[in-house]
């Protein structure tokens, strides 16, 4: 159901289930030179039967449009990339196991935002496309000599090994019809990779409304109303599984406790702020003080890299990461 500048779901876009329950409306916003009008119209609800959060009611595309037109979404700035450089490698790490060997090393970015992940995937020798409708990427992306287009039909058919969402998929309004673009634009063993905000992590669970009013700490996850799905492992498989793809892998990325706990810049990718934003304390130690001697000790960066593997491997990190196929 629908007004003019807000939409009401009557069935949860997940399960089609029809059991709701009111989740507080988080009390920091994106874009309230946009959305500002709408408060106390929209808000946030939880499925009883699948357990998906929404938006909803939620902003008209329209508003939402407008809001990705305008000057503050930093995300069509290349600098603003949560997935390029370093991020870029790590995930594709994660990735490369499960690209077949026949498959064309093209990449097509799915809301490339300011081209940073094409940028990085362009260096490490892919043949690079982005779609991207916000003006300010597009402008960012051809700066930077990328191909990008705002036009889906402008995408050629069974033309990418891989085709990739890096914080897109939970904007979707319609998730099913973007699926139904990328099954007509992957080619025969082509994958897709989708990341999203985890709302099963510890960051997600930190993100209680006392905070959220008075800091931006759980803006990041949040991002209201603009994100309008928070997914977890179970319900971004099944919303997949419901338009015919097929999970082949399932990992989290970036620790995201870093405005928790220290006053430092958000850093959306494979993040070891937590363990690496401030040096080792032995670093600190008077040139020419007596030392007392250290009985094997384990390097710095490799027991960081346990804390990091152990905190994502039970599922805890930021950004909740699938691959998929056609089913």
């Amino acid at each position: 159901m629908a007004t003019s500048d807000v939409v009401t779901l009557d069935e949860c876009p997940v399960c089609a289930g029809t059991r709701f329950e009111t989740l507080p409306t988080p009390g920091r916003w994106i874009g309230p030179e946009v959305f500002e009008p709408l408060r106390g119209r929209i808000g946030m609800m939880d499925c009883r039967e699948c357990g998906l959060a929404f938006v909803n009611p939620r902003p008209s595309s329209q508003h939402l449009g407008a809001f990705y037109a305008g000057s503050t979404y930093d995300c069509h700035e290349t600098s603003g990339s949560s997935s390029a450089g370093d991020t870029a490698d790590f995930l594709m790490s994660r990735i490369e196991p499960h690209l077949p060997a026949l498959a064309p090393r093209t990449v097509l970015d799915y809301g490339a935002g300011g081209g940073g992940f094409l940028i990085r995937m362009r260096e490490l020798g892919w043949r690079t496309r982005g779609l991207e409708p916000g003006q300010r990427g597009l402008e960012a992306c051809r700066a930077a000599g990328l191909d990008v287009t705002d036009a889906v039909d402008e995408l050629p058919s069974a033309a990418f090994g891989l085709v990739t969402f890096h914080h897109v998929f939970e904007h979707l309004e319609d998730p099913g019809e973007v699926l139904a673009t990328v099954r007509r634009v992957l080619a025969p063993d082509g994958r897709l990779f989708i990341e999203v905000p985890n709302y099963d992590s510890l960051r997600a669970k930190l993100a209680l409304p006392v905070l959220s009013r008075n800091t931006r700490v759980d803006e990041r996850f949040r991002a209201y109303p603009i994100h309008l799905a928070y997914y977890n492992a179970a319900t971004l498989g099944r919303v997949l599984a419901n338009h015919g793809w097929q999970v082949e892998a399932t990992f989290t990325v970036g620790m995201g406790l870093d405005e928790f706990l220290i006053d430092a810049p958000a850093n959306e990718g494979t993040s070891e702020a937590l363990v690496e934003a401030r040096p080792p304390a032995e670093k600190a130690v008077v040139p020419d003080a007596p030392r007392a001697p250290i009985e094997a000790p384990v390097p710095p960066r490799k027991l960081r890299h346990h804390v990091r593997d152990a905190y994502l491997g039970l599922g805890l990190g930021e950004n909740l990461a699938v691959v998929a196929r056609p089913a």
